[in-house]
């Protein structure tokens, strides 16, 4: 996510810090929004499928100790996201959207570790959740036709 600030910005957002912060453009945001949720539904993916292989079994430790490091991961996002620096660049509904799911997903992840099957189910469905409205919300594509000359539709016979 913090990639996406090399971008110009172009809005500057006044709070009670001494100097001006520049936004970031909602663009950006949503790329970087949805390149996050994407590696975090990846995470849990490979957890998941390596939970599943040894779910008859006590849960190895390599798998318990990922999953903890994969919660660490998710506090420190958190906490950065709730930093006065974070709240200056992003807007409100961004930050409260962005706090929502890493705190959802965080809260299903924090399990025994024999439930954790199913608490990596319950965190990539919040994840999902998360990519499909923000596919749900970018602006459609062009209507093919009207990128089409007049004559040069899609008629098979010519």
């Amino acid at each position: 996510m913090l990639a996406a600030l090399d971008q110009p910005q172009t809005s500057v957002c006044h709070g009670d810090l001494s100097r001006p912060r520049l936004q970031v453009p909602t663009a950006v945001f949503r790329a970087a929004y949805r390149e996050l949720c994407a590696r975090i539904w990846i995470e849990l993916e490979l957890l998941a499928q390596a939970a599943g292989q040894m779910e008859r079994h006590d849960p190895p430790r390599d798998i318990t100790m990922s999953a903890a490091i994969l919660r660490l991961e998710l506090v420190v996002l958190l906490d950065s996201c709730r930093s006065v620096h974070w709240r200056s660049m992003l807007s409100v509904e961004q930050c409260n959207g962005l706090c929502s799911m890493l705190t959802d997903v965080l809260a299903a992840l924090y399990v025994e570790s024999g439930h954790l099957s199913d608490a990596l189910m319950e965190a990539q469905d919040r994840v999902l959740d998360e990519l499909l409205t923000e596919s749900a919300a970018r602006p459609p594509l062009a209507d093919p036709a009207s990128v089409c000359e007049l004559g040069q539709g899609s008629d098979p016979s010519r």
